[in-house]
């Protein structure tokens, strides 16, 4: 009997013990010290496998579990998975937990926010998104995702960085591709890279794997490269692909192109009318440059850019006589219209993919992918070539600016697509030329007239002034303005629209408190129409390289009008500095009742060492000061 009271006794603990037991996922505790070092995510494990079952059917396994520990992390706990009719999400596990890793939420397929990709100028796309966001104010919180998505095909696959962003440190990454049929792939890890598996048959799949394992956050740095340069990466494409039932090959640049070509050969046509006008258009045009410009202005007046992403039309673009019934077109439509309407004419000319974006990065030459955004047309002429924004209605003839310049692209010619380098606008282009007289009254106001000459990239900063009603330019002008008590009267722009750009602003303002007095002393400020005013964070201990984005010189010439009764008690010394980052130069001189300031400012464009940042800083310091100096005049 006792025994059986103890046997019943026991199994009543058991059943206690199991019903008031909770299930404990990634609990923040288990995250090792060094990983939550200036850390606002932590990735628990993420682990990618990409199975190739041929070059129509394949799948990527993703889980991942991230804690997230405060707001700024709050981006790496969203899921948000891109998709089209050549490809199915299936999202089969969702879960949040606390910071104990209990359970909080486990989000149900129909709480799966699931939508059009809506961009704002897309007219027609059949892509669309799924997204997760955790709704969650209490840090640190975890999730966990678990999903697949199948595609019927594809020019590219999935890169693995693991280390995406800065703040965010890694237990556990890998990244595994099933290639069943060896159909055949190309990889480019690079050094930083553990490389498990590279190519072996595992029951009898040809098989890679990689591997990262406690990385720490990394803290970004001023004027930082890319961090595709210093984290470990692995970039994958198909050597052979099959797309939307087109085939191709990424064996090389021109293998690639060929593909691209057939996507547009054949869909030049345009009507006989339409070819007719064009040849009257351009008849009395001896120059081949003039004749292309006409052409180009009339692209610019007769359409507008839409958004086309259906298919293969997203990378197909969809024929000319379409552009020509419909009068809108994207960039790959547009392109193609422009190639076709200069064919009419005699002029050849070559559709061209660039990676576009002020800083999207620069394209890997040595390994043949599809890595573009954007297409634009390049026109050869005799010894010059002119590249062509075709999306624009108002971007200056032959002018790229920062989106496409400077920077490798694919020309797609038949049998012969080659990259090529893009316009790369230098010092002598990029330029500020500024003329500027300052009258300052006995109490400290002035009244400024000043003009300013944009060209090259420096015409950007004032691109979209140039479409604008005065009234919205004042305006503007009071949101942006860096001159403490400036009152703006007038603000006026001439447009020289060439192939490097160039505007001339011409403004009138009145400064309150321009100089400061104290006593019988005026203190006025040598600078404060085209000041740098900030200098670059130090760091001491500094790991990767940094890089300036622009080559540029400003010219300054300012004359200062005295006011009556005052005279000149201070002028600062001359400045002269020189640096492989650039050069500053600044004077002053004085005649009679006027000072006149002249300072020449470059900046030189390049990657630099890690070592050489403490230099970069310092060269910014002194500018900045050489542009903060004051001159002191003082009462007769």
């Amino acid at each position: 009997m006792k025994v059986k009271l103890l046997f019943l006794s026991l199994i009543l603990l058991i059943a206690v013990t199991v019903t008031s037991a909770k299930d404990v996922f990634y609990p923040v505790s288990e995250i090792a010290a060094n990983l939550l070092t200036d850390a606002n995510s932590v990735v628990r494990t993420s682990e990618t496998t990409l199975e190739i079952f041929s070059k129509t059917k394949i799948r990527y396994s993703i889980k991942e579990v991230i804690t997230i520990f405060n707001e700024n992390g709050e981006g790496e706990g969203v899921l948000f998975i891109p998709y089209d009719s050549n490809s199915e999400v299936d999202i089969k596990v969702a879960n949040f937990y606390d910071k104990e890793g209990e359970l909080i939420k486990k989000v149900k397929k129909s709480e799966v926010y699931d939508q059009t990709m809506f961009d704002g100028f897309s007219m027609y796309t059949d892509g669309r998104f799924k997204r997760i966001t955790p709704q969650i104010s209490t840090y640190p919180y975890t999730v966990e995702y678990e999903c697949t998505i199948e595609q019927k095909g594809a020019i590219d696959f999935y890169n693995w960085m693991p280390c995406d962003a800065y703040n965010k440190s890694i237990v556990y990454a890998s990244y595994k591709i099933l290639d069943y049929e060896d159909e055949g792939i190309r990889i480019k890890p690079n050094k930083l890279v553990n490389t498990v598996k590279n190519g072996e048959l595992v029951d009898d799949v040809k098989t890679y794997l990689w591997e990262l394992e406690n990385m720490e956050a990394l803290e970004h740095e001023p004027l930082t490269v890319s961090m595709v340069n210093f984290v470990p990466r692995v970039v994958v494409a198909p050597l052979t692909f099959e797309f939307y039932g087109t085939k191709g090959s990424m064996d090389s640049w021109k293998a690639f192109g060929d593909w691209v070509y057939s996507l547009i050969e054949d869909r030049n046509d345009l009507p006989e009318d339409r070819v007719q006008f064009l040849k009257e258009l351009t008849a009395s045009a001896d120059d081949p440059v003039e004749k292309i410009k006409l052409v180009y202005e009339l692209l610019q007046k007769n359409t507008r850019y839409v958004s086309i992403q259906l298919g293969i039309g997203g990378f197909q673009p969809f024929p000319a006589q379409k552009v020509e019934e419909v009068g809108y077109g994207d960039c790959k439509a547009l392109t193609n219209y422009m190639k076709s309407m200069l064919q009419s004419i005699g002029i050849e000319s070559f559709y061209t993919l660039v990676k576009a974006g002020a800083n999207s990065g620069e394209i890997d030459v040595d390994f043949p992918s599809q890595n573009f955004n954007h297409v634009i047309l390049t026109v050869p002429v005799e010894s010059d070539t002119i590249f062509l924004e075709c999306t624009s209605q108002f971007s200056p003839f032959g002018f790229q600016g920062s989106f496409t310049s400077e920077r490798s692209a694919l020309l797609i010619d038949k049998n012969n697509s080659r990259l090529i380098q893009t316009k790369n606008y230098g010092l002598n282009e990029n330029t500020w030329k500024m003329k500027a007289s300052i009258l300052v009254n006995e109490s400290g106001h002035a009244v400024v007239n000043d003009t300013v000459e944009f060209n090259g990239l420096q015409y950007e900063s004032i691109e979209r002034d140039l479409r604008k009603t005065h009234e919205d330019i004042i305006e503007d002008a009071y949101k942006t303005s860096n001159i403490p008590g400036a009152n703006y009267r007038t603000i006026a722009y001439e447009n020289r629209p060439e192939r490097i750009p160039s505007a001339t602003r011409t403004r009138l303002l009145e400064v309150d408190r321009f100089a400061t007095k104290m006593g019988d002393r005026m203190f006025v400020p040598v600078n404060i129409l085209n000041k740098h005013s900030s200098v670059p964070k130090k760091t001491s201990d500094r790991k990767f390289p940094f890089k300036t984005r622009l080559s540029y010189q400003d010219e300054d010439c300012v004359t200062f009008v005295i006011p009556e009764g005052y005279e000149i008690e201070y002028l600062p010394e001359p400045v002269k500095i020189e640096t492989e980052f650039g050069a500053y130069q600044s004077e002053l001189k004085h005649s009679q009742n006027s000072i006149v300031y002249t300072r020449r400012s470059v900046k030189n464009r390049g990657v630099f060492p890690p070592e050489k940042y403490a230099d970069y800083v310092e060269f910014t310091r002194k500018v900045v000061d050489a542009d903060s100096q004051k001159m002191i005049l003082k009462k007769k």
